[in-house]
């Protein structure tokens, strides 16, 4: 019996998570209630709450689950580099960040429901993104080039969520190849000079 009950709570958190997401992508972020979520989940507001008391918790729990997805793609995508150095994990987060629409889609929605309802929810993402320009910094010569890729990915991804850029999809392709091909470059030592060359700090 406990262990029917225990394969059953992800199923209804998913359920829920799922129906909040679509109703921040049909209604908008500012229309996010228990209410509106527990109706679309198909579960009670009690059952709702049990899993999920605040709303605070259910945009966190959008966020964190998002997130793992995100990080799961990208080291699928790190997995096919043979090195394991500052240019296959820049390379593993455009791809894994770029290829994947339904990523970009529940991001947003996870993103925009956030911010629209209590920003302070977004300070582990902010926290992420400071790490993310911590280890880039790490390697000074190529840190402007692979900040801008990351400036590049997330514009192309807020971009699409908000239904902003018109590009076809091999316009789109031709940009994620000529980011790659950047995150070469801005990792290619022989562009450092040699003598100048700033040292790494701890």
């Amino acid at each position: 019996m406990q262990l029917a009950t225990t394969s059953a709570v992800p199923g209804a958190r998913d359920r829920i998570l799922d129906a909040a997401e679509q109703l921040v992508s049909a209604a908008g972020a500012s229309n996010l209630t228990l209410d509106a979520v527990a109706q679309s989940a198909g579960v009670s507001k009690g059952g709702l709450l049990y899993h999920y008391p605040s709303k605070d918790a259910l945009l966190v729990a959008m966020l964190e689950r998002h997130c793992e997805q995100i990080d799961a793609r990208c080291e699928l995508a790190r997995a096919g580099f043979a090195e394991d150095d500052g240019a296959s994990h820049l390379k593993s987060v455009v791809i894994g960040m770029l290829r994947s629409n339904a990523v970009r889609a529940e991001v947003g929605t996870a993103l925009l429901a956030a911010a629209a309802n209590n920003p302070s929810l977004l300070d582990p993402i902010r926290q992420r993104y400071a790490e993310t320009v911590a280890r880039l910094a790490a390697h000074p010569c190529s840190f402007p080039r692979a900040a801008i890729v990351t400036l590049a990915v997330d514009g192309l991804m807020m971009g699409e969520v908000w239904r902003l850029t018109p590009f076809t999809p091999e316009q789109r392709e031709q940009i994620v190849s000529e980011l790659l091909r950047l995150v070469d470059e801005a990792f290619d030592d022989s562009a450092c000079p040699g003598p100048e060359r700033p040292a790494l700090t701890k």
